[in-house]
């Protein structure tokens, strides 16, 4: 059936239209290294400002912003107060041999821990014993506080895990991040905190 040239004209237009968005749409999901790239790039970005957004949320109030008098005893029997790590920077990390997000970032502070100052606080992750065999089983090497109560981890109001409190030479705090933290984050606020 034949229809006049009134009809045709508008489905012809409304055809070659819509073959013009078809071309379009193919364009737009051409894959080009330099596009993927891109696209990387600014999933990182969200990731990035995703991540600090929540760790600003999450980070605990702590009332006190410099290096408690607090001694702890390290994995070697020594006891040590808190406040002689004053001097240089220190990582104070609060982490649990349970937590998954802490598998990722146990191994960034244990590098970390060969050239700077870390007190790592294990919290509620079972005896002396169990806390040595998961250290030794994952390749950790920092000094691990068992803080099997809890209680440490209370004072520092940390609920969160992992947590770290960054402290500059003079002991006071100067970052505190919560969830996985990058090396190079890390290097940077350590840097700052040996600084100011």
């Amino acid at each position: 059936m034949r229809h006049g040239v009134f009809y045709d004209r508008p489905l012809q237009k409304q055809r070659e239209f819509q073959s013009q968005i078809r071309e379009r749409d193919m364009k737009k999901f051409t894959f080009s290294p330099k596009s993927v790239l891109i696209e990387v790039a600014k999933l990182l970005v969200m990731l990035f400002i995703v991540a600090n957004v929540v760790s600003y949320l999450k980070k605990p109030e702590v009332v006190d912003q410099t290096l408690p008098n607090l001694n702890v005893t390290l994995p070697d029997g020594t006891t040590r107060n808190l406040e002689s790590y004053a001097g240089k920077p220190l990582l104070l990390y609060f982490w649990g041999s349970w937590c998954p997000i802490c598998k990722m970032s146990s191994p960034v502070i244990s590098d970390l821990s060969q050239k700077y100052q870390v007190v790592a606080v294990a919290v509620n992750s079972g005896s002396d014993k169990d806390l040595k065999s998961y250290m030794q089983a994952h390749d950790l090497h920092f000094p691990a506080v068992n803080d099997a109560d809890g209680a440490i981890a209370q004072k520092f109001g940390v609920d969160t895990f992992p947590t770290t409190f960054i402290y500059n030479s003079k002991g006071s705090l100067i970052f505190t991040d919560v969830g996985y933290t990058s090396k190079p984050s890390l290097l940077l606020k350590i840097w700052l905190g040996d600084i100011f």
